[in-house]
């Protein structure tokens, strides 16, 4: 694995930049899914940046750059406005995989993330000022685990994710919270402070 925290990679002062996330800290089946992978990959220590239970999400969009309180404030009223017409919607989550710079979960089926991510994308480009990055051909819909700090061979990682295999979680995703939120690669993760929450449907 390769380290996640390159220099191309890393916020400017940490951000707090934008984004709207699910947070998966507030789903107890995903918790208890993470917390089954918790002692394996903390053998890993300087390794890996382990996330905490409270800091676990999946990243629907981010804003890669400050706004303003003015176009916080339209935001909100934007994302309520795209996510009222939209319908909570169910996702299985698993199984878990070391990619190439963090350890992340499959968000299946794709549709509905795909969905959410195309409407918060069309929220935040009705607020004069916002600039997103490009979108992707199709939008992974995934969460994390945990990030490389540092690159390391994951032969053993890879064999001992693929034998712990615990049982896939089923949620509903019924609400996106608009976050500030701040990159720490002294921690080795994501932490933020919730702005709004927004409802679907």
């Amino acid at each position: 694995m390769e380290n996640f925290f390159v220099p191309k990679k890393i916020w400017k002062d940490g951000g707090p930049f934008p984004h709207a996330l699910i947070l998966l800290s507030e789903y107890p089946e995903f918790r208890e899914y993470a917390r089954a992978h918790h002692e394996l990959l903390a053998e890993y220590g300087d390794q890996l940046g382990v996330i905490p239970q409270e800091w676990l999400h999946s990243t629907v969009q981010g804003i890669h750059h400050a706004i303003d309180v003015d176009q916080t404030d339209k935001l909100r009223g934007a994302l309520h406005d795209e996510l009222a017409g939209m319908e909570p919607f169910r996702v299985q989550l698993g199984p878990v995989w070391p990619g190439i710079t963090a350890v992340t979960v499959a968000v299946y089926p794709e549709d509905g993330m795909a969905e959410l991510n195309g409407r918060v994308r069309t929220a935040m480009e009705k607020v004069p000022g916002i600039t997103l990055r490009p979108p992707e051909l199709r939008f992974w819909a995934h969460a994390t685990l945990a990030y490389t700090r540092q690159d390391f061979p994951d032969r053993g990682l890879n064999r001992a994710l693929r034998a712990l295999r615990p049982p896939r979680v089923d949620i509903t995703i019924a609400r996106v919270h608009l976050v500030n939120q701040y990159q720490r690669p002294d921690l080795g993760y994501y932490t933020w402070d919730v702005i709004e929450e927004v409802q679907l449907g």
